[in-house]
């Protein structure tokens, strides 16, 4: 923390002096030694020799620029990310005091006692719990602080590395005719390795996605990566990960089979006759008849009408998709109208009436679902569902799920009924199949993680949050 980088800049300076030098003596050399050998005063056997012998002395001097040049950027590249590296090391010190912890100069972490009432002396002493939740913040911030120095020594042992490498004369190219024996003429490439190395460390390259990567496991990775960098913490942002992902996968599972069971009921319903609602419309039905036995003079009477039917849908654009059914002329309410028919007699501007808000952010948040899934999908290749046939099934009947869920939002009748409850029964299949360990653990390890790890990573993450938007901010 105390380390003076200051040297390393003005290392580089000399060494690109340095080169300049070189550049300098090279071009001395061409114009009055290697000239000489090169017109038709000299000839024979020995002018030949000295041509060779002087277009490697000449090679030297340009490798020699080229490794001086090289040994600057490297110079400069490490000063760049050791000023990071210790600002994170000293960040992360700072963190700790301010979270009530002791850190000495050689890193050692200890709880800051002194800052603790009477009482919650006693309790350290006494509570079992608040004990071991003393012990595991020391730890966790420990860890912490060891893992920002480890990335310094890391970053240390990297340019040693580099330093060695780009002094090493290899087989040459071009003239070099003293291979191993003089300056390194693809001293570049070493540079051009760190600079690789550079992108990797500094910028967001963990953003694009990989080749082998389906869109959701690009989604997911994203998310693991994400929590890494704002953690600082690998295996905390792996549990984030999975129990999320548990998590979904319950959700998913669970609204699968109910609904695969509610419109099975639905199905057998419509098939004797009952009328059909779209998904989403049992609270739209419900304020509609509250507010049709309003008694006057109530809160309920004063609600404007208008703002109601904008939020459930408009019976009387809903008309516009009546139909012939038994011999009788039907006029279905909002929440039974097939929209696809009111657009098509009664043009989409009736279609947006009658299904209202409610129901059209569901029919929009459908589609989205369903087109998301397709491009899903899209990104497989047929290694990769040979790969995990199982993880391929589960998006296929995801997608099937929400493109018919989707189908039964816009048009009520018993065949979107039919089906939802087919694709969700085969939905709750796969996902059996796919994520059967992550269906018994998804709820109980959330409950615990929450639990036990919520308040230790606040700060963690908010430190994290704001060295990212760092880094996504251009003008920061």
């Amino acid at each position: 923390m105390t380390v003076d980088l200051g040297g390393l800049i003005t290392a580089a300076g000399k060494w690109d002096e340095a080169a300049e030098e070189f550049g300098k003596v090279e071009k001395r050399y061409r114009d009055s030694v290697e000239k000489i050998t090169l017109n038709d005063i000299w000839r024979g056997d020995s002018s030949d020799r000295a041509q060779i012998k002087f277009a490697a002395t000449r090679f030297e001097y340009q490798a020699a620029q080229k490794q001086a040049k090289a040994t600057a950027t490297l110079l400069r590249n490490a000063h760049e990310q050791f000023v990071e590296l210790v600002q994170q090391l000293k960040t992360a010190r700072t963190d700790a005091v301010r979270a009530g912890m002791k850190v000495s100069e050689q890193g050692n972490v200890a709880f800051d006692y002194t800052t603790l009432t009477e009482g919650e002396r006693a309790a350290t002493r006494n509570d079992p719990d608040y004990a071991r939740s003393v012990r595991e913040s020391e730890q966790s911030w420990a860890d912490h602080i060891k893992a920002c120095v480890k990335a310094v020594d890391d970053a240390d042992t990297d340019l040693k590395k580099d330093l060695e490498a780009v002094v090493k004369d290899g087989k040459g190219g071009g003239n070099d005719a003293t291979p191993g024996t003089g300056f390194n003429g693809n001293a570049d490439l070493v540079t051009k390795a760190d600079e690789r190395q550079k992108q990797d460390r500094l910028d967001l390259a963990w953003l694009q996605k990989r080749d082998n990567e389906t869109l959701d496991d690009y989604l997911k990775r994203l998310q693991r990566d994400g929590m890494t960098r704002l953690t600082g913490n690998p295996e905390l942002a792996k549990l984030v990960s999975q129990v999320s992902n548990g998590a979904i996968t319950v959700g998913a599972f669970t609204g699968a089979l109910t609904a695969s069971g509610l419109y099975s009921y639905k199905l057998v319903a419509a098939l004797k006759g009952a009328e059909t609602h779209a998904p989403g419309t049992l609270i739209s039905r419900t304020i509609n008849t509250r507010l049709a036995g309003a008694v006057p003079g109530s809160m309920l009477s004063r609600v404007p009408p208008g703002m109601v039917t904008a939020l459930t849908g408009s019976d009387e654009a809903a008309m516009m998709g009546g139909f012939m059914r038994n011999g009788s002329f039907f006029m279905p309410t909002a929440s039974e109208a097939n929209l696809a028919r009111v657009a098509s007699q009664g043009g989409i501007a009736n279609a947006a009436k009658a299904a209202g808000w409610i129901r059209g952010a569901g029919v929009v948040g459908g589609v989205a679902s369903t087109a998301y899934g397709i491009a899903n999908l899209a990104t497989y290749d047929t290694d990769m569902i040979k790969e995990d046939p199982a993880k391929f099934a589960t998006d296929l009947t995801g997608t099937a799920f929400s493109a018919s869920m989707t189908a039964l939002t816009v048009a009520p009748n018993p065949v979107t009924l039919g089906l939802a409850v087919g694709t969700g029964l085969a939905y709750g299949g796969a996902l059996i199949w796919d994520n059967h360990e992550a269906i018994g653990k998804g709820l109980s390890e959330a409950g615990d993680w929450v639990g036990d790890k919520a308040s230790d990573i606040k700060d963690s993450v908010t430190d994290g949050a704001k060295k990212l938007g760092s880094a996504l901010n251009p003008f920061d």
